[in-house]
């Protein structure tokens, strides 16, 4: 047994029905909405790039603090100052809620995104999803050592007493350092057939929150049956399911152990879909919220089963509990609202509704046009049956907020033909780079969306607007950008680019020149897949989204390379380093 099954043991041991295990000692995880001790909620604002400050009873705005670089993730740090990541500026911010200013800042890595503390308060962890890495801050410097790297795209990370605990966003892997550093990783993938709810091989993907709760550790994720072939019934759509077996499903997992499927889409009150976030409360429940179906399950971790259901405002992203008055707080990150909901329910296994005690939206202006704004909800919303009947499946639950899942779909269905699609960041689909797809199937985006919504979703598009999409992508959706390290590898990286003749089709400012090229080698692992030609795919953001090509058939960009058309694949080891040192800048 590994060392990450050795820490999971509390976990197998209570489903064995032994009872003498040890609570986990953890500190304080970060979310997008705090509980200070002051009593205050605290809650981070995307959009406009600030944090405002609540009151508990009013939720009415007290103070904004602008932090710049998009905050995804707060905490209350031992000293009483309030610790922000900011994911695009790659900063960590503190701020003294006394006084409602900034008391420091720094730099600390790209794409930092998650927050945990160390039960001591020696030390905070920060995941840094473009770095796939792990960071241990100094909380009074904000100097930063690296814990471990090597991950994918991670933001949901907590510090136990011994160990850090680092759950990818994107692969469905849990990391493990301990003391030494040294990872050891277990995958969220169940083993028993028994818990596979769909048709073949999972994918676990996704992992929004990680949390301790008695003698376990859980993460909140999804299940995907994103995998096929040619044997394989072939659906009607993705999202017509009434309690059966769904292609995407919500899951909390103990981790090394099999998960919980709380889910059904029967039209009742356990219709969830796309678990954002996760905290314990009153020693054997967890509030997971789901940002397509703007609600909160309450999960009885005793029995396994969903055993409540709070309806709170669109889309949220945070959850906060006070446990002292036992409330919790939730944002609603896109409709820019913080619900209230008190924890005194009666719960059971009918998982009764409860609507949220008070929600109100925050006064702020925001940067992005109505028409965007509304694309953005098309985009999460699950509620709506013209778009997916059963709640199952939305845009968003491949192309999370605009980007990409990192999965290859086998897609079957009765309007489409059997293919393999890697799933694209949206940063790349911007309104002159039309057409769209991988074989530029589509001049424009709302046929695209039309297209998804009743061909792959299951919905008849009665009185859905998809013309908002495209304000949505043009506007919000944007690539992810590495800083160089090494500047002039980059720079002799660009000259043999040029000098190959890649930007001929890979053309500034986009790198595409957004047509239909010949160019694909057709592989054994998709016969049943092949093009005829491929649109030229644009290259922003390209470091983050492996693997590469519309089937997936390239793990890494040495390998783009390596099978890349002209002079590419005749580059030396050094050379190729070079304009990988490009791409990945781009």
């Amino acid at each position: 047994m590994n060392r990450a099954a050795v820490l999971f043991a509390a976990s197998v041991a209570l489903a064995n029905g032994c009872n003498t295990t040890t609570p986990i000692v953890s500190g304080r995880v970060g979310a997008s909405i705090a509980v200070l001790s002051s009593g205050a909620v605290v809650v981070v604002n995307p959009d406009q790039g600030s944090v405002s400050f609540l009151d508990p009873t009013t939720l009415a705005t007290t103070q904004t603090i602008v932090v710049g670089g998009e905050p995804h993730a707060l905490l209350e740090l031992a000293s009483g100052l309030v610790l922000v990541s900011t994911f695009r500026g790659g900063e960590l911010v503190a701020i003294d809620p006394d006084s409602a200013s900034i008391a420091t800042r720094a730099s600390v890595c790209n794409g930092p995104y998650g927050l945990a503390e160390s039960p001591d308060g020696s030390f905070v962890a920060v995941t840094c999803e473009w770095d796939e890495s792990v960071v241990r801050v100094d909380p009074a410097t904000l100097a930063t050592t690296t814990i471990g790297t090597g991950l994918n795209r991670p933001r949901a990370v907590i510090v136990t007493s011994t160990d850090v605990m680092v759950a990818d966003y994107i692969g469905g892997m849990v990391h493990d350092f301990d003391a030494s550093g040294t990872d050891h990783a277990t995958s969220l993938v169940p083993t028993a057939a028994s818990a596979r709810p769909a048709l073949t091989k999972m994918s676990a993907n996704l992992a929004s929150s990680i949390v301790s709760l008695g003698p376990r550790v859980y993460v909140a994720h999804v299940l995907e049956n994103n995998t096929g072939d040619t044997s394989e019934a072939v659906a009607d759509d993705y999202g017509t399911v009434t309690n059966t077996n769904p292609k995407i499903n919500p899951i909390v997992t103990p981790a090394g152990a099999e998960p919980i499927s709380y889910a059904k889409y029967d039209g009742g009150s356990r219709v969830y879909s796309g678990p954002s976030a996760m905290v314990s409360f009153g020693g054997h429940y967890l509030l997971v919220a789901h940002a397509s179906t703007a609600n909160v399950a309450v999960i009885d971790t005793s029995s396994g089963q969903a055993v409540g259901t709070y309806h709170v405002g669109f889309a949220p992203a945070g959850i906060a509990v006070d446990e002292a008055h036992h409330v919790a707080f939730v944002d609603n990150a896109l409709d820019q609202s913080v619900s209230r909901i008190t924890l005194d329910k009666p719960f059971d296994s009918s998982a009764p509704t409860y609507d949220a005690d008070l929600t109100l939206v925050r006064p702020l202006a925001s940067p992005y046009s109505p028409a965007a704004l509304a694309g953005r909800r098309f985009f999460f919303d699950a509620t709506n049956p013209h778009v997916t009947p059963a709640g199952v499946v939305v845009c968003a639950s491949c192309h999370p907020n605009g980007t990409d899942d990192g999965l290859v779909w086998f897609e079957h269905t009765p309007n489409i033909t059997l293919r393999r699609r890697r799933s694209k960041h949206l940063g790349n689909a911007k309104t002159p780079m039309a057409p769209f797809h991988w074989d530029g199937q589509f001049s424009t985006m709302s046929a695209l969306a039309e297209s998804t919504m009743t061909n792959l979703m299951g919905g008849d598009g009665l009185l859905v607007d998809v013309s908002t999409v495209q304000a949505f992508i043009d506007e919000i959706v944007q690539p992810p950008i590495l800083p160089a390290a090494d500047p002039a590898a980059v720079e002799r990286g660009s000259a043999l680019f040029s000098s190959m003749g890649c930007d001929a089709c890979h053309a500034t400012p986009n790198f595409t020149d957004d047509q239909l090229h010949a160019v694909l080698v057709p592989e054994s692992s998709s016969p049943d897949d092949v093009f005829t030609a491929a649109k030229t795919p644009g290259l922003r953001g390209i470091f983050l989204s492996a693997p590469y090509f519309h089937d997936g058939r390239a793990p890494d960009l040495d390998t783009v390379l390596h099978s890349a058309m002209g002079e590419a694949s005749l580059l030396t080891d050094a050379q190729r380093s070079d304009v990988i040192a490009f791409l990945r800048s781009l």
